[in-house]
C-alpha cells in the first residue's frame, strides 16, 4: 500500500487544492454562515424581538435565567403549561411551543444570562460558547489543518442559526478527551459538566475503563455529585424532584409523540422510523436491534485498539448510532470525529475518493439532514453507520466470523493496547 501522506499534505492548508467534495462542504458552510449572520444582524438591529429570532432554543435559557432572578426557579421543574406561560409572557401569546428539558445543575452555567436583555444575552452566549468550542476543538485535533475546520464548518453555521448549546456540550466533551492524559482532574470536571446532556456521554465510561483512567473517573464522579449537591442546595431538593417527576416524563412524551421538524433533526434510526410513521414502541425496538450489536462491537474495540485517536473517533461516531435522542446541534461531536478522520492517511488514492465523498456527506448533515428529512428521506442513519464502519476498519481490527476454525463466531482483533495511557 502506497503512502498517501504527501498527497494529503498537498491540500491540508490551501482551499484551492481541497478535493471537490470538501470544497462543496466549505462552500455550503460559508453560504449558510453568511445567510444566518445576515438574518441575525437584521433581527438585532431591528426594533423589538422578531418572532423568528425569538423562536430559538436559547429562549429557554434566557427565560430560565430570569426565572432564577425572580425566585421562580421551581416553575422550570413543574408542569409544562406553567413554564410555557412564562415564555408567552416574555415573547407574546403567539410564541410557539417550547419545553424545558435540562437538569437543575444546567442552571449553574446559564444564570448570568439574566443580567442582559434577550438580544445581548444571545450574542454573549453564542460568542462565549463558540470560543470555548474553538479552543477545545483545536486542542482535540492537535494540529493546524484547514480540512479539520472544514469538517466542522456546517455544524458551526447550523448551531449559530439554531442558537442551541451545541458549542458548549461539544467543548466539554472534546476538552475532556484532549485533556484526559495531561490534566485528568480537569478532564473529569468537564465530563461532570457534560452530564447536563447525559445522552452524549453514554460511551465515555467505557472509554475511561478501557484506558484505565482512574483519576478521570474519580474526578468525573466527584464533580457530578458536587454539581448535583450544589444545585440542590441553591435551588432546593424540589427542583430535582420536579426534574424526575415532571420534566423527564414530559420529555419522554415529546420523544414518543412529537412529529414534523423535530424528527428530521435527529440522526438516529428511531427518528428515521418515526418519520416514516412507525409507532414509537416498534421504532425504539428496531433502534435497539441496530444499536445493541454496534454497542457491543464498539466497547470491545475500545479495549482492543492501541490508538487513543481511534478510540476517540469510535466513541464520537458510535454515540449517534446508540442514543435515540440527539439532534442536529449535538453533531459537533460527530463533526469533530470527521475532522480527525479527514486529517489522517488511511488508504491509497482510489480508496480516498470514496472515503472523502463519504466524509463530505457526513460533514453536511447538520445543514442537510433536515431538508431531506422533510421528504422522509433517512439520510443520517446510513451515513453515520457507514462512517462508524470506516472508523472501525481504520483501527486495524477485523470483526469477522471465521468458519474455518469450526469453533463458532470468532472475534479477530489486533493486540491489546498497553495499560494506562498512550
Amino acid at each position: 500500500m502506497s503512502n498517501g501522506r504527501g498527497f494529503m499534505d498537498r491540500f491540508t492548508q490551501r482551499p484551492g487544492t481541497l478535493p471537490t467534495p470538501y470544497l462543496i462542504v466549505l462552500s455550503a458552510a460559508i453560504f449558510a454562515a453568511v445567510l444566518y449572520v445576515y438574518s441575525a444582524v437584521f433581527a438585532l438591529l431591528g426594533p423589538g424581538i422578531p418572532p423568528g429570532f425569538a423562536d430559538k432554543d436559547f429562549a429557554n435559557y434566557w427565560t430560565a435565567a430570569n426565572l432564577m432572578f425572580e425566585g421562580k426557579t421551581i416553575d422550570l421543574f413543574g408542569p409544562q403549561p406553567v413554564y410555557f406561560a412564562h415564555l408567552r409572557a416574555a415573547f407574546g401569546d403567539a410564541f410557539p411551543w417550547h419545553n424545558w428539558s435540562y437538569p437543575p445543575h444546567f442552571l449553574l452555567l446559564i444564570w448570568p444570562l439574566g443580567f442582559f436583555g434577550y438580544k445581548a444575552a444571545l450574542l454573549i452566549f453564542m460568542a462565549v460558547t463558540g470560543a470555548l468550542f474553538a479552543i477545545a476543538y483545536r486542542a482535540f485535533i492537535g494540529e493546524r489543518s484547514l480540512i479539520a475546520w472544514v469538517a466542522v464548518g456546517p455544524f458551526i453555521a447550523h448551531n449559530f442559526w439554531i442558537a442551541q448549546n451545541g458549542y458548549l456540550s461539544t467543548a466539554l466533551a472534546l476538552g475532556a478527551l484532549a485533556l484526559r492524559d495531561r490534566r485528568p482532574v480537569v478532564a473529569g470536571i468537564l465530563l461532570g459538566l457534560l452530564t447536563i446532556k447525559p445522552q452524549l456521554g453514554l460511551l465515555f465510561p467505557f472509554l475511561l475503563l478501557a484506558e484505565r483512567r482512574w483519576t478521570v473517573i474519580a474526578s468525573a464522579v466527584v464533580s457530578t455529585i458536587s454539581l448535583v449537591g450544589l444545585s440542590a442546595a441553591i435551588f432546593g431538593v424540589d427542583a430535582w424532584r420536579g426534574y424526575f417527576t415532571e420534566v423527564l416524563p414530559y420529555q419522554t412524551f415529546v420523544m414518543r409523540n412529537l412529529e414534523g421538524t423535530f424528527l428530521t433533526m435527529m440522526p438516529s434510526v428511531y427518528a428515521a422510523l418515526r418519520n416514516w410513521t412507525v409507532g414509537p414502541g416498534p421504532a425504539l425496538a428496531l433502534h435497539v436491534v441496530v444499536a445493541a450489536p454496534i454497542a457491543v462491537i464498539l466497547i470491545a474495540a475500545l479495549f482492543r485498539t492501541a490508538s487513543a485517536h481511534d478510540r476517540d473517533i469510535l466513541v464520537l461516531t458510535g454515540t449517534f448510532i446508540i442514543t435515540p435522542y440527539a439532534l442536529t446541534y449535538d453533531l459537533g461531536l460527530f463533526a469533530a470525529a470527521l475532522g480527525l478522520m479527514a486529517t489522517r492517511n488511511q488508504s491509497t488514492w482510489p480508496e480516498h475518493k470514496a472515503r472523502i465523498t463519504l466524509l463530505a456527506l457526513a460533514m453536511l448533515l447538520p445543514v442537510g439532514m433536515m431538508l431531506v428529512g422533510a421528504f422522509r428521506v433517512p439520510l443520517a442513519p446510513p451515513i453515520v453507520l457507514a462512517v462508524f464502519l470506516v472508523a472501525l476498519r481504520d483501527t486495524g481490527l477485523s470483526f469477522a466470523i471465521s468458519r474455518r476454525l469450526g469453533g463458532g463466531d470468532k472475534l479477530v482483533t489486533a493486540p491489546s493496547p498497553a495499560a494506562a495511557s498512550d
